[in-house]
């Protein structure tokens, strides 16, 4: 990859026409991130925009991502949660997750590429020798986080999921026979109400 030919990039920022880098599809979340926003204490700040993503969990792999909400111009398209729409801005620019960092620049362990030829900060303004060495440094830091989080996430998950059903039991073996009487009519009237629902439906 040659500095000039090959890739320049300088962004926007609020004045980006279509912010492509909020509306793509997926921004993607690391245990780097995490780690980050830890450290820096904004994490209790962004967890409330992090979404597990089980649904491609088999073909994609388990990920981290995050939240989507429609757009108010176009409400059949979606962009980041923290994507303001009225300042055209990210409300978490300066600790965004590093796929936006890198973005559009992406490597896939082998080649680097671009992720959104859309993107209007490509082909704009002049890249160093340092600059793009610095750029590449960064996308595969990038793509090492988001190998060790799809790598890792799974056993994560089934570690909380397992601590979760143990407390679970263990709550259910405390509760008295009035509490458990409560319990077994709630569900049972619950039942009641999704099995009038499904036959509504049909």
């Amino acid at each position: 990859m040659t500095e000039k030919k090959k890739y320049s990039f300088k962004c926007a920022e609020q004045n980006c026409p279509d912010r492509v880098c909020c509306t793509r599809p997926h921004v993607n979340v690391t245990f780097g991130d995490l780690s980050r926003w830890a450290t820096q204490n904004y994490l209790n700040h962004i967890l409330h925009g992090i979404t597990l993503n089980l649904e491609e969990a088999e073909e994609k792999g388990m990920t981290l991502s995050t939240l989507r909400k429609p757009l108010s111009k176009d409400t059949d398209q979606t962009a980041c949660v923290f994507f303001d729409e009225e300042a055209n801005a990210c409300r978490i620019r300066f600790s965004r997750p590093i796929s936006c960092r890198t973005f559009p620049l992406e490597h896939d362990g082998e080649k680097f590429y671009v992720t959104d030829k859309e993107c209007a900060g490509i082909g704009k303004g002049e890249v160093t020798r340092e600059a793009l060495r610095e750029a590449k440094q960064l996308a595969e830091k990038e793509y090492e986080e988001r190998v060790e989080t799809i790598t890792a996430l799974p056993a994560v998950y089934s570690v909380i999921m397992g601590q979760m059903l143990r407390q679970s039991a263990e709550a259910m073996k405390n509760l008295s026979d009035e509490d458990r009487k409560k319990l077994d009519e709630i569900m049972s009237k619950r039942e009641q109400e999704d099995a009038s629902k499904s036959d509504d439906s049909d």
